[in-house]
């Protein structure tokens, strides 16, 4: 993972104290700055709660694209947050189900994936030979053609 160096102050802002906290990414030199008003907190909690922001801002975009959490078009308050609790429910159900299925293929299918022949489909319909279907009398046809339920045959006469 990436290694950041960081330093903190104390600085006076909006009539308080607040901890500036300045992280240096040390492979790519990258400076971000953080501003809290937890004064009393250790650097190392700081800065894996400032970390931690991006995994929640994803979580949120997740949420409004695939859960729709901005469906939403009621005008009650109550409404609102039951439409809340059930993007959050199915975020964490999508997430679990993710990572679950999630992982290699298993074995046993090596073809899976690679372009080219198809193999058959195991109780498939065996292709037409040039003479006709392969089994009239399971699909219905007669010799001349036409359904024994529907039409009349060559001779004429209605199919029983």
């Amino acid at each position: 993972d990436r290694v950041w160096r960081a330093r903190r102050a104390r600085v006076w802002a909006a009539r308080r104290w607040h901890t500036l906290v300045t992280a240096v990414n040390e492979a790519t030199g990258e400076v971000t700055y953080f501003v809290t008003n937890a004064v009393g907190e250790p650097l190392g909690r700081l800065l894996a709660v400032a970390f931690r922001r991006a995994t929640v801002e994803h979580a949120f975009r997740i949420a409004k694209t695939e859960a729709g959490r901005t469906h939403f078009e009621g005008r009650k308050y109550v409404g609102l947050v039951r439409h809340l609790i059930l993007t959050l429910v199915v975020l964490g159900f999508v997430a679990v189900h993710t990572e679950r299925l999630r992982g290699e293929k298993p074995g046993g299918d090596p073809g899976a994936g690679v372009p080219g022949v198809e193999r058959g489909v195991p109780g498939a319909v065996p292709p037409a030979t040039p003479d006709g279907p392969t089994s009239a009398r399971s699909s219905g046809i007669t010799s001349g053609g036409t359904s024994r339920r529907r039409g009349p045959t060559r001779n004429g006469r209605i199919g029983a």
